[in-house]
């Protein structure tokens, strides 16, 4: 059950992490175009929110990009190498325990890392929005 909490985790990661991408993604061209016509003053706050979608992008790329998260025990790979070493149940019983255990331990990381990722996204697309609201207060001051 633990593995297949990983597998979950990690679909969910992705889901956050394509979210995310598609909202930053949507927020540029819009504020663009809504500032086109803008002072020069605009081109400071929508090239911060530039540099911010190109890091929200790399990091919802990071999340995404698959990383080899293992959720399974091949069951028959496992009894043809019981059987061709004579082994016994309670045997095969702590080899399958050691594999899992070691697949859990490889796949935490794995999603630590991919969680910061979201996390750092998130913050970039804060960041962007932030500095689109700076451009079109800016736009509509000047």
């Amino acid at each position: 059950m633990a593995l297949e909490s990983q597998g979950g985790s990690e679909n969910q990661i992705r889901a956050k992490a394509t979210a995310i991408l598609s909202a930053a993604s949507i927020v540029v061209p819009v504020a663009g175009i809504a500032i086109a016509k803008g002072s020069t003053w605009t081109v400071i706050p929508l090239g911060l929110a530039a540099v911010a979608y190109l890091v929200c992008g790399w990091f919802c790329a990071a999340a995404l990009l698959p990383k080899n998260i293992e959720v399974g025990l091949l069951g028959g790979e496992m009894l043809k190498l019981a059987t061709g070493t004579n082994a016994d149940v309670q045997q095969m019983q702590a080899s399958a325990a050691r594999y899992m255990d070691g697949l859990y331990k490889n796949n935490q990381p794995i999603l630590e890392t991919a969680s910061g990722n979201v996390r750092t996204a998130i913050i970039a697309l804060g960041a962007e929005i932030l500095a689109l609201i700076g451009a079109l207060l800016v736009r509509l001051l000047t």
